[in-house]
């Protein structure tokens, strides 16, 4: 539009923009373009022959006001920051990275360019190494390195100052994407929803705007050329939709949604007890990973933490974690978890490396890496590693209620060697005289159709079993989860993956110790529902998705979720995957007439 029409009083045209949703919800108000200082065009000049060795000093000085600034940072989010200080701490270790720093010292006296240039080059090897890395979690953390990157450069041009300090009232920022750093300096109460041209379900502003409760949606593209300051926005965190400049006709029904959407919240938290209609009690726990804030869990009702991926430590860094970053963790975990009340445990999956997760030191050379050295049987190749974490893992147990489990196991055998390198690991701790939970709880997880079919054996030998429904359903139908051209056969209500279930949860209760579930499935109302039916006693899902289910539970007694499962068990001798799980959820629909209604607005992300 041009800028006579503005000054006409011509309405600007409504635009509607879709992305990724990634923190549900809705939010109405005014823009706050979010453009970061420019670092993208730093000097470059040549440094004379005398003045190197100061220009090193000067790239130094610069490392340490910015670890200054980031140290900070950690102290402003204090005790209750939980694992959103994980962020940050990973930032000092890539600002103080031996490999980084002696590129940039090599490139200011050898090339004799200027600190800012040399940082610049040195990043963006660095950037190149990441991006080539498969795994989505591990690209995204690119912005951590970019993160630590403009901080420095900041300081070496001289630039101060807070971009949201301008900021008064309730506003909507929208900006091409955010940085951990930028997220944490927001002033939180004035901010009403995110809506990013970049980002991805696992960045950081993602990540936060779920802990807080704030809609987003990320990825779309370009939002911060199609808006302007103060311009009227409906964002939809729910659905991934962004409207600019909304008519009367589209307000309305958006103000329709958020209505029911409060509606519907507030039917989700009229009981937060986990237990069935009848009092049957159902643990609900959250999946949970390193670098990843646990203080929102909470609210979502989460009840400790069903399980933690400890590889996530391993991935996301540039080198081998010790024993002492591995324990710092862990106890900063257990201690977030204590929010979730005084008995809420962490359950720590042992390191879960191989497959597609590789890092230093795994054979990235095996013609079927998920049936090679992965999990467990790469735990047992190294040793020192193995024995490292389980120790950190110990230390850990002696600041809050604590599980070990151990995964990928096939046989009984592998079960007893993982457990006799917790006993030795225990003498060791005893002698040092360092303290841990004695009486620490370990599990053993059934993902492999051997450990479903020997569980018998396998209950003998631990406290609890957990199922990692991806990976079962995944080996029992020969079917790698992430290739589309066997999608089709990656179904969990399958015949026999529901047999290998209802078998696994009859060894353990002959057994009289509980079943958990900590795959995704129990993220889904109909699979969680049967899962409680067969027997399990805990569910482990990503927190958003608790009420949900919790909803659903609440609404049937023990003998109706009873009934679910044996008709699930009948319809396995005759009926395909697809037909039980349609079966499945026309039974729950009867019970709970909201069932479908929720599931659209709540597990959109």
């Amino acid at each position: 539009m041009g800028e006579q029409e503005e000054r006409a009083g011509a309405k600007p045209a409504m635009v509607t923009v879709t992305g990724i949703a990634v923190s549900r919800g809705f939010a109405a108000g005014p823009v706050f373009v979010h453009r970061p200082d420019d670092v993208q065009n730093v000097p470059e000049y040549e440094v004379s022959p005398d003045r190197v060795e100061a220009e090193v000093a000067r790239y130094g000085t610069a490392r340490a006001q910015t670890r200054a600034q980031i140290e900070a940072l950690v102290a402003q989010l204090g005790a209750g920051g939980g694992n959103a200080a994980a962020v940050f701490a990973n930032h000092l270790e890539i600002l103080d990275d031996e490999s980084l720093c002696r590129s940039v010292e090599r490139l200011i006296r050898e090339r004799r360019v200027n600190a800012e240039a040399a940082v610049r080059r040195t990043v963006a090897e660095f950037r190149a190494i990441f991006g080539r890395m498969k795994d989505p979690y591990l690209r995204e953390r690119v912005r951590d390195v970019d993160d630590v990157e403009r901080r420095v450069l900041r300081v070496l041009l001289g630039r101060t100052g807070n971009a949201f300090a301008q900021i008064t009232e309730p506003v909507i920022i929208v900006a091409a994407d955010l940085s951990p750093s930028d997220t944490v300096a927001l002033p939180r109460e004035l901010v009403l929803g995110f809506a990013t041209d970049r980002g991805s379900a696992t960045s950081h502003v993602a990540l936060l705007a779920r802990i807080l409760g704030i809609p987003a949606v990320v990825g779309l593209g370009d939002i911060v050329s199609r808006v302007k300051p103060g311009d009227d926005v409906l964002l939809d965190g729910t659905n991934g939709a962004v409207t600019v400049n909304p008519d009367v006709r589209t307000c309305a029904e958006f103000a329709r949604l958020v209505r029911r959407e409060r509606e519907l919240l507030a039917l989700l938290a009229e009981d937060r007890a986990g237990t069935t209609k009848d009092g049957q009690s159902v643990h609900f726990c959250a999946n949970a990973q390193p670098g990843v804030p646990m203080g929102g869990f909470a609210a979502f009702g989460a009840q400790g933490v069903g399980l933690y991926r400890t590889e996530y430590l391993w991935l996301g860094g540039d080198h081998e974690p010790t024993e002492e970053e591995q324990a710092a963790d862990y106890a900063s975990a257990v201690r977030a978890a204590a929010a979730m009340g005084p008995e809420a445990r962490v359950v720590f999956r042992a390191l879960d490396i191989g497959g597609d997760k590789l890092m230093r030191g795994t054979p990235s050379h095996e013609a079927n890496p998920f049936l090679g050295c992965r999990s467990i049987r790469w735990l047992f190749a190294n040793r020192k590693v193995f024995r490292a974490q389980v120790r950190a893992i110990l230390r850990a147990s002696a600041a809050g209620p604590s599980a070990i489990m151990w995964p990928m196991v096939a046989t009984a055998q592998e079960l007893r060697k993982a457990n006799d390198e917790l006993r030795r690991a225990k003498d060791e701790l005893r002698a040092e005289g360092i303290p841990f939970d004695e009486k620490i709880p370990v599990g053993c997880m059934i993902e492999i159709p051997s450990a479903a079919l020997c569980a018998d054996q396998l209950a003998r030998e631990v406290d609890f079993f957990s199922v990692g429904t991806n990976d079962l359903v995944q080996y029992t139908l020969a079917a790698d989860r992430g290739n589309e051209q066997v999608a089709y056969l990656y179904q969990p209500t399958n015949p026999a993956v529901i047999r290998l279930m209802d078998m696994t949860v009859k060894a353990a209760a002959a057994a009289g110790i509980p079943v958990a579930v900590c795959g995704e499935t129990a993220s889904d109302p109909v699979l969680g529902a049967l899962w409680v039916g067969l027997g399990v006693g805990e569910l482990s899902m990503s927190a958003s998705y608790i009420p949900v289910l919790r909803k659903v539970l609440r609404a049937l007694t023990r003998a109706e979720l009873r009934e679910l499962a044996d008709r699930a068990r009948a319809a396995c001798a005759e009926r395909s995957a697809a037909e039980i799980y349609a079966l499945c959820r026309a039974y729950l629909v009867s019970k709970v007439p909201q069932l479908e209604e929720i599931q659209s607005f709540f597990t959109s992300v």
